[in-house]
């Protein structure tokens, strides 16, 4: 037979840098799998990642077959493709895969009930995609095999695979007469059908190991790992919530053998990324993860690598990953999501927490760790209120968890999407752009738009922006940049929550000036202007010359937090300037010349110990200037590493020399070009934003310079 061309894409827009550097895994494995069971056809393969490169393949390769995923970030760029890909040749055969469709990816049937119109949401949503022949709604390792034999055995004819409307595993397409979708049956996942299956997924072949995306292994993309596909949780907000019966698990083996193969390749690189992510939604629930982490630490040892692990903390058995994290070096991050503490709202989410004890108890063994503690938590849920989200985020801090507050996304195939949960909770949804996620292609200007929900018939719109403007000073103040903020006040018996709304009232005042202000003023305004009545309201507006421009130089369209984050980082010594203000005028208005030395000296310390300008400014340090000296008339640096003493045993004049870590720059340097991509004249901010937002807000020693004290 002739040879057949594939191409499979997981497209990005790097438009103002890369959003997402990760290796493409995913397409990986349903390439790998592939080869394996066509080995004695005559296939080529090509995978690819950036846009510019799958258009120039479709025009100059023609592949056969294309297969793009699907995901809310990508969405509008690979429909385009399809379109793309059918004015080139329109026998090429495109098929979607990911979440981003009505029916989710845990959907086991495809039907209208009375919870929702799944069935007719397909149906329109695919009407509106003609350039897409198929959907695969099942797992792409499973369905695209499918898909590809079907087109061999009908003589590589798309016309004839379609022409009685025969329905196809794992998939979904419109009818010939475009009345009806025809709807294959649910495909089981690799590995299992039921429930977990240890080492299932071994099945498919390694696409590291088997060199398939050694193109990737440059340096330039954070490795991604998956050590099970699953999730056993039902929570009403994911798309994964749906079905909870579907995890299979690779071996600790064959993990271990990956994590050996691209450490040996990465490690070489004097540029190279450090970091890897696992994908895992639950990473360190099974004991074999805790086996894994064995292995990890072998070649952790042997490369010194990798140096960081991102992951999804485990919903379920968190001491596993304590564990995981102990083994490992101190090395992964460790981040928990609480989404609400009111019993209501968990009940409505289908959300079971542990108690709040067990919590708060777990989150200090992560403060013993040198970690600051922080929770994640989810605005507007059904149920929550204000008053509710105030009591929580009060809850939260007077433990000294931090928390940082996500918008709800209103996911397809979540049961939070559902028509029913609509109406039951009066759910108003808006729509915004998805940060970074647009671009100019072939003379079609592309944005990616997510609806988000604002409010509930238990929180207001206004409300919603009361809760999302506090958190913008609470997210702030989780990072671990102010944890001796924290132990400070602690010391001095100030709630951390109380000097929060004393902090945010503050900054509220008219009278207050200050770069602070101008920060927070831009929070607030970005969050009200960022959200549109419509999907195509926001298209029409980013595509107006001069707001498309404002999208492209970061001004609007951005992720808010990570913006207003790192303007703050940048104007550090001014955040710093507002909270001793805070704390002299509003807990100290007896005046104690004793107390007033300490927050002097406090103060003073604290501008002087970062050097995140320093890695902004991308300029070679010079060893003879990297020194400097620092007098303190209280010890506060001393009294940080032992803070169970009084702080009057500090009260003494001290001298620091305070220097920069070369190595330490030069890593977070190199992480932050990998982030930038290709865009290396410009949006160093957003890219530094991008690489905070993903080592999170736990661990922010790489921040800090060296110092040593003198006397």
């Amino acid at each position: 037979m002739s040879r057949i061309k594939i191409l499979l894409g997981d497209p990005r827009h790097s438009t103002v840098g890369e959003h997402s550097n990760f290796v493409p895994i995913g397409i990986g494995y349903i390439g790998t799998n592939l080869l394996k069971q066509f080995e004695n056809y005559n296939l080529e393969l090509k995978i690819e990642t950036k846009t510019e490169k799958i258009l120039a393949l479709l025009e100059t390769w023609k592949p056969d077959i294309v297969g793009l995923s699907h995901y809310v970030w990508n969405k509008f760029l690979s429909k385009f493709m399809c379109t793309y890909a059918k004015k080139i040749n329109p026998d090429c055969l495109c098929v979607l895969g990911g979440p981003e469709f009505p029916a989710g990816t845990g959907a086991r049937k495809i039907e209208n009930n009375d919870r929702d119109k799944t069935y007719d949401k397909c149906l329109s949503y695919l009407i509106s995609m003609p350039s897409v022949d198929y959907f695969s709604y099942s797992d792409g390792e499973v369905t695209f095999l499918e898909i590809v034999r079907n087109y061999i055995n009908n003589n590589c004819s798309i016309k004839l695979m379609k022409d009685k409307d025969k329905s196809m595993k794992g998939c979904a397409y419109v009818s010939k007469d475009k009345n009806k979708l025809v709807v294959g049956e649910y495909f089981p996942r690799i590995g299992m059908d039921g429930s977990v299956k240890v080492a299932g997924r071994d099945i498919v072949p390694s696409p590291y190991t088997t060199g398939l995306l050694d193109k990737f292994l440059d340096g330039t993309y954070t490795p991604a790992f998956e050590t099970a596909r699953g999730c056993p949780f039902i929570c009403s907000f994911c798309h994964q919530g749906i079905d909870a019966s579907k995890i299979a698990t690779f071996s600790v083996k064959r993990v271990a053998e990956e994590f050996e193969y691209v450490g040996k390749k990465l490690s070489h690189l004097k540029n190279g990324t450090k970091d890897v992510y696992i994908f895992d939604n639950n990473w360190g629930i099974f004991q074999k993860d805790i086996e894994v982490s064995d292995r990890i630490l072998k070649i952790m040892e042997k490369y010194d690598w990798p140096q960081f692990i991102e992951c999804s903390s485990p919903k379920e058995k968190r001491e596993n990953l304590l564990a995981i994290n102990d083994r490992l070096k101190n090395r992964v991050q460790i981040q928990q999501s609480i989404q609400s503490t009111d019993h209501n709202v968990l009940a409505n989410i289908k959300r079971t927490n542990i108690t709040r004890k067990e919590y708060i108890d777990y989150l200090k063994e992560t403060e013993k760790r040198g970690r600051n503690a922080i929770s994640e938590i989810i605005i507007p849920l059904p149920g929550e209120s204000e008053k509710t989200y105030f009591e929580g985020v009060k809850f939260l801090m007077e433990h000294n968890v931090q928390t940082v507050t996500f918008t709800l996304m209103i996911l397809p195939g979540s049961e939070i999407a559902f028509d029913q949960s609509v109406k039951k909770y009066a759910l108003k949804t808006k729509y915004r752009v998805l940060p970074k996620q647009f671009g100019e292609y072939k003379t079609k200007k592309i944005f990616e738009i997510e609806p988000v929900c604002v409010a509930t018939n238990t929180m207001s719109f206004q409300s919603y922006l009361n809760c999302r403007n506090y958190s913008f000073i609470v997210s702030l103040l989780a990072s671990s940049m102010f944890i001796p903020i924290y132990k400070l006040l602690n010391k001095l018996d100030i709630s951390w929550y109380d000097f929060s709304k004393e902090l945010f009232n503050t900054i509220k005042d008219k009278k207050y000036q200050g770069k602070f202000k101008d920060i927070y003023n831009g929070f607030c305004e970005e969050s009200l202007n960022e959200l549109f009545n419509s999907k195509e309201e926001a298209i029409k507006f980013y595509l107006k010359p001069e707001n498309y421009k404002s999208l492209i130089q970061g001004d609007i369209g951005e992720n808010l937090i990570s913006k207003y984050t790192v303007k703050s980082f940048l104007a550090v010594d001014d955040i710093y300037t507002t909270i001793f203000y805070v704390i002299k005028n509003k807990y100290n208005k007896g005046y104690n010349e004793e107390l007033n030395s300490i927050l002097n000296s406090s103060e003073k310390w604290l501008k002087n110990l970062h050097m995140i300008n320093i890695i902004i400014a991308d300029k070679k340090i010079s060893k003879k200037n990297n020194k400097h000296l620092l007098k303190l008339d209280f010890d506060f640096p001393g009294w940080i590493a032992k803070t169970h003493l009084p702080l009057e045993r500090f009260n003494k004049i001290s001298t620091y020399s305070l220097y920069c870590d070369f190595k330490k720059v030069n890593n977070i340097r190199n992480e932050i070009k990998n982030i930038l991509g290709t865009n290396k004249n410009g949006y160093k901010e957003r890219a530094f934003g991008r690489f905070l937002s993903r080592r999170g807000l736990t661990q922010f020693d790489f921040l800090e310079k060296n110092f040593q004290k003198l006397n």
